[in-house]
């Protein structure tokens, strides 16, 4: 029987930008796109099937950021509202890439990619993923 493939899944939910996160010029102070796209994470985590604390404050392992960056294609304005994507660019056997699409009326304003490692929580040492979390964070690769 033939494997079939079905198309990767994406996340999706919004956010508006609040007056505070805003600079001198009006516009959205650039490393406020972090704290944004981490909110989306931790929504998209929950849509994966875990409970907030099962993965937020799992006491045998922890997946915490080893790179992050972001490219800025249009300014983020206040009082407007954002679709975030989310999905994975990769899933390694001990770290994933996360990849969040800012878009307005279609126009991507910017991209954000974040790689998380899987580490022991007792040490911090570099492990395997779970495999529910593999299991859990599969149908969002894509490929």
């Amino acid at each position: 029987m033939k494997d079939h493939h079905h198309a990767p899944q994406t996340f999706r939910t919004k956010t508006t930008i609040k007056f505070h996160l805003c600079d001198a010029a009006g516009v959205m102070f650039f490393g406020n796109i972090f704290s944004l796209a981490h909110e989306a994470f931790e929504e998209f985590v929950m849509a994966t099937g875990y409970q907030w604390e099962e993965w937020f404050g799992a006491k045998d392992y922890i997946a915490p950021i080893r790179h992050s960056e972001a490219d800025y294609r249009a300014p983020f304005l206040p009082g407007h509202t954002y679709e975030i994507s989310v999905s994975l660019d990769a899933i390694g056997e001990t770290s994933f890439k996360v990849k969040y699409e800012f878009s307005e009326h279609g126009n991507i304003h910017a991209v954000v990619r974040m790689v998380h490692v899987v580490a022991d929580a007792s040490n911090w040492q570099k492990m395997k993923l779970p495999p529910q979390m593999k299991t859990r964070l599969q149908p969002y690769l894509v490929q």
